[in-house]
């Protein structure tokens, strides 16, 4: 387990601990948008979701 699904699980817990314990309807949205980061962090790995590098043809 690497270092991005680490952080991945710990933003899933914060983002359910904070839905499970706030009333109110923009904490509920910042505890959606940790659970889907987390979520999509333990599915990939990684933080870029683009893997395409960019390298110059020309060598020197």
């Amino acid at each position: 387990m690497n270092k991005v699904r680490i952080v991945g699980v710990g933003s899933l817990i914060v983002g359910i601990v904070i839905g499970y314990f706030f009333n109110r309807t923009d904490v509920h949205l910042l505890s959606g948008m940790l659970i889907g980061l987390g979520i999509g962090w333990l599915i990939t790995g990684r933080f870029m979701v683009d893997s395409k590098v960019r390298r110059s043809r020309i060598r020197s």
